[in-house]
């Protein structure tokens, strides 16, 4: 159970209780206010009436709590008068200069000498002044030690940022994770990687038997469902999850660990002469087998070498022909039909073959359209015939893409991994204005004939708040952040702007010495670079970095501060970054992000406060380096980025990057207009399923950003209920 309530507190911040006779007033006062150290108060402490006297658990909770906005480590800078008093860059890289040759050719008579050897002499730098070494800024364990106990002597910012939480009883607290966990699997897009060791977790504790698989649509849910069908060797369940030959693909890379978006290499697991005649009868079951098999040729011929198809060929002849015509490379897939017909310019055929896949249509139906002009009609007709057969996701999508992308430069494309592709728009071939007017008309009536078959909603009252036109729909979470807060890539939160926006990047070296960097490039309106902030350029008007630090095997902590009203004439934009410069991948070590908001700044005050910190997110993947948000200075708000971009190892700055920054962020900038919101979203639940538009007061159904029906952060509950 205790795996359980850490699940509850950091996926839907319940905190749960046993039952009993009572905190006195004593506990209950004790409580609130440790909470409130962390920024977090209890939405219905009257439960704490009823609530175990021991409260049980207490500690293990706090610690969880800690975790979730980042206040489980130490945040050391390397300048620990910041904000007050950061060095001149020319001044302080000459003194490195000096210390360095110094120590190195053994010039000082008089310093003291840190673990790396370096001696500091006084009259170049005061160590009481630094949170490292000044010299080569490498952490050191005595001097670590000393300034992460100054910093939490200091006192605490007046500013709290509250997060609500919820008491609940152990006993409601499974009912609770079982509708979250069906929430997760039956949400109708991807939901994000990070989830998947919870829900293992919670599928494991509840079993297959509380899952109705056909409920579930998203392939990467479904392996992890049969993931546990095979361990559990329930083998006569995993048929009805099996619908395509990918889906036993997905369940071996959940099994192994392997990445179930089968995006990179599948392990494999040695089987049985039993699994191998179960897998062989599930291939054999499958629809369009060999296309399917072709798709992922590689992995398919790793798996075959195990199943020796040819053993079985007389039970199974339809899976050993497709292993045989893989092997022979002479399977022609779908898409290589679609592109053969293309190129013999026949739009009727192409029509023909596309309908039967309404996914593939839709994917293609710009491409037709701009094509085969002349065959307009004809194309929106076959459109039509299919569109009531697409998910609304895809619906809301095209909708959204129709309605811009004519009059767009580019256009933008996320992959799997959270990358960004910003592609050139191919404008010359632009519908008409009739044509996109018709398929606008057509899609809608898609969206509101699927939405009409939901639950109805006739003579209920719903309220939808105009603040959800800044938030997106949440697609594309598979490799979204795990934080705080979750919304779609896009979206807009607002900030306070007579208070301080303080940036953090932590990292904690895992496997070799690492080097992270905070940084922050200014644009104005047109995206034209304005400036930036690094540690190449450690202050500009209104922003101050708080210090390189270049390793950290005790965790490394760099803050920025944003002084947005003083920058917010000059500049528009500010785009945030976290470049890796040597060392270990994000996702290879701990190593989180965020921002607060504050009020108290100068160096009397934590550089860290937990209980200011707006949102706390993780880092992961690969790549050269993070865009994890923007903030736009004239609409007072921040646009959530999380993207990863770049192959680059090592070497990354802010000098190299500056025209692909503003590239991504201009297009990031604009997903309130390119992409559906939560708000389009709302409005077509609303009249679809027969409801009215009401206020807030008198709503049975709302719509917002928290304390509602649906809430613009539930990722899971959006995805599951509403698209």
């Amino acid at each position: 159970m205790t795996r359980m309530k850490d699940i509850a507190i950091r996926r839907l911040h319940l905190l749960a209780l046993e039952r009993g006779t009572g905190c006195d007033g004593k506990q209950a006062l004790i409580l609130h206010s440790e909470l409130a150290k962390l920024g977090m108060r209890v939405t219905n402490p009257e439960l704490l009436a009823s609530a175990s006297s021991s409260l049980s658990g207490y500690p293990e909770a706090m610690a969880a709590l800690a975790q979730l906005r980042g206040g489980d480590v130490s945040y050391v800078p390397l300048f620990l008068g910041f904000p007050d008093t950061v060095p001149d860059d020319d001044a302080y890289f000459a003194k490195r200069i000096i210390g360095y040759l110094g120590s190195v050719y053994e010039l000082f008579e008089e310093g003291q000498k840190l673990e790396n050897g370096m001696i500091i002499p006084p009259w170049l730098f005061s160590l009481e002044d630094f949170g490292a070494d000044p010299v080569t800024q490498f952490q050191n364990t005595s001097q670590w030690k000393e300034a992460r106990a100054k910093l939490e002597a200091r006192e605490s910012d007046s500013h709290t940022e509250w997060m609500n939480l919820e008491v609940v009883f152990s006993d409601k607290l499974e009912s609770r994770l079982l509708t979250w966990l069906q929430s997760c699997l039956y949400a109708k897009s991807s939901i994000k990687e990070v989830l998947h060791e919870d829900l293992k977790e919670l599928l494991a504790f509840f079993g297959t038997a509380a899952i109705d698989m056909e409920q579930i649509s998203i392939k990467e849910n479904k392996a992890l469902v049969l993931r546990l069908l095979w361990q559990l060797a329930r083998y006569e369940d995993l048929a009805s999850g099996v619908n395509t030959s990918t889906d036993v693909l997905r369940m071996f890379a959940a099994i192994t660990g392997s990445d179930i978006s089968l995006s990179s290499g599948v392990s494999f697991p040695k089987l049985s002469r039993k699994q191998r005649r179960i897998v062989l009868s599930l291939l054999e079951s499958c629809s369009s087998l060999q296309e399917d098999l072709q798709r992922y040729r590689g992995l398919w011929l790793a798996l075959g070498r195990g199943l020796h198809p040819g053993e079985y060929k007389s039970a199974y002849p339809k899976t050993f022909a497709a292993f045989s015509k893989l092997r022979s490379d002479s399977i022609r897939t779908f898409e290589a039909e679609t592109e053969a017909l293309l190129q013999q310019d026949e739009p009727s055929a192409v029509l023909d073959h596309l309908g039967s896949r309404p996914g593939a249509f839709a994917r293609k139906a710009h491409e037709l359209l701009r094509r085969f002009p002349k065959q307009n009609d004809a194309i929106l007709d076959a459109l039509a015939n299919v569109a009531g057969q697409l998910p609304v996701k895809n619906l809301l999508v095209l909708k959204a893409y129709f309605l811009t992308i004519d009059a767009a430069e580019f256009r933008t494309v996320i992959n799997k991994k959270g990358g960004i592709k910003v592609l050139p728009n191919n404008a010359k071939d632009a519908l008409s204005s009739e044509s996109l007017a018709a398929i606008d008309r057509l899609l809608e009536d898609a969206l509101l004939a699927i939405l009409g078959t939901r639950d109805s909603w006739q003579g209920k009252g719903v309220w939808i708040d105009p603040a959800l036109s800044a938030y997106t729909v949440p697609l594309a979470q598979r490799a979204a952040s795990d934080g705080v807060m979750t919304v779609g890539r896009g979206s807009r939160i607002p900030v306070e702007f007579d208070k301080v926006l303080r940036l953090f990047v932590y990292w904690k070296q895992a496997m070799q010495v690492t080097d992270l960097d905070l940084s922050v490039i200014q644009y104005n309106s047109d995206f034209e670079y304005a400036g930036h902030v690094s540690f190449t350029n450690l202050s500009d008007a209104g922003i101050v970095h708080s210090g390189d630090l270049q390793s950290a095997p005790h965790g490394a902590a760099e803050f920025v501060d944003i002084s947005l009203e003083k920058i917010a004439d000059s500049v528009r934009y500010l785009a945030v970054q976290v470049y890796r410069f040597t060392g270990d991948a994000f996702a290879d070590m701990d190593c989180h992000a965020g921002w607060m908001m504050r009020s108290d700044v100068n160096a009397k005050y934590e550089s860290f406060d937990i209980k200011s910190v707006v949102n706390k997110f993780d880092l992961h993947g690969r790549s050269g380096y993070c865009l994890p948000l923007i903030v736009d200075l004239r609409a007072k708000e921040v646009i959530m980025t999380d993207l990863y971009i770049g192959s680059r190892m090592a070497g990354n700055l802010v000098e190299g990057v500056r025209g692909e920054v503003a590239t991504m962020s201009r297009e990031i900038s604009q997903f309130t207009d390119t992409r559906p919101t939560l708000k389009t979203l709302a409005e077509y639940h609303a009249r679809a399923r027969g409801a009215h538009l009401t206020s807030a007061d008198e709503a049975d159904i709302c719509f917002g950003i928290e304390d509602c029906t649906y809430n613009a952060t539930e990722v899971e509950t959006i995805l599951a209920e509403l698209l």
